[in-house]
């Protein structure tokens, strides 16, 4: 099986992992969850874990969804080691309805998150609409579905066409640089592709890589709309992963929209 994400899953934690704030984000994400009830939580493009695993800590219990089997080895690990129960599912978030159903997980669930970077893969509004269609298939009537995507309106100029260092990883066996060179999609502005070029001394083996990703930010206004469509309310917009401020277009880079099936 052709994992398209092997790379970045193979270092993700050494990469990303000192700079992602699992654990505050879970904390702040359980304030929201326990008001209305929710236990059983399903994390769209889980990575290797971190959400999951720190939701798992404060009691819920987690199933997490993720195209890359890489992925999902590491997150089944972290789990492993602590003794924690969860569990992980390999499919794309298009298909998470047939997919879950596949694996046998029981629906529906309480809550759903899809945080990071993970949502920017869809495109389109195509690729938008069914993956909302699938997380409305699997939520229960009242449930939550928390969505953290990038602020469109603030793709500046400065983001674009310039090399830039993106993460470092300086230890004893790995010595790692990822640096990156942005440009707007031609035909949506709103897409991103990054090229990330990768660096790599692991144990002595060096590598070269350079990676294309096409990333969508997104416009309040219509991503609010596409959910409105979807039946979904958008209870809450939060400018950052942590709660401290309400959403503001023409200052935050992030959305992080609290939405509630209706």
């Amino acid at each position: 099986m052709t994992d398209p994400f092997e790379l970045e899953a193979r270092y993700y934690d050494k990469v990303w992992g000192s700079t992602c704030r699992y654990e505050a984000e879970a904390h702040f994400l359980h304030q929201i969850l326990r008001e209305h009830g929710a236990l059983r939580i399903l994390d769209l493009a889980c990575g290797t874990g971190g959400h999951c695993l720190e939701l798992a800590k404060l009691g819920y219990k987690v199933v997490g969804l993720d195209i890359s089997p890489t992925m999902l080895e590491k997150a089944r690990n972290k789990f492993s080691k602590l003794g924690i129960h969860g569990s992980f599912v390999h499919g794309d978030m298009t298909e998470t309805h047939s997919t879950l159903i596949n694996a046998e997980i029981a629906l529906p669930f309480d809550a759903v998150i899809c945080m990071g970077s993970s949502f920017a893969h869809m495109l389109d509004d195509e690729r938008s609409n069914e993956t909302l269609e699938n997380v409305q298939r699997v939520l229960k009537q009242g449930g939550l579905f928390i969505l953290q995507v990038s602020n469109a309106g603030q793709l500046r100029d400065d983001r674009i066409r310039q090399l830039r260092m993106d993460k470092i990883v300086n230890e004893p066996d790995l010595q790692l640089v990822v640096m990156g060179y942005n440009f707007r999609d031609n035909k949506n502005p709103d897409i991103l592709i990054w090229n990330a070029i990768w660096l790599i001394k692991d144990h002595g083996k060096i590598d070269f890589q350079v990676r294309t990703h096409p990333l969508r930010w997104f416009r309040y206004e219509n991503l609010e709309r596409i959910l409105e469509s979807r039946g979904f309310t958008v209870l809450k917009a939060y400018g950052d992963t942590l709660g401290r401020e309400p959403f503001d277009r023409n200052r935050h880079d992030t959305i992080l929209m609290i939405c509630q099936k209706t």
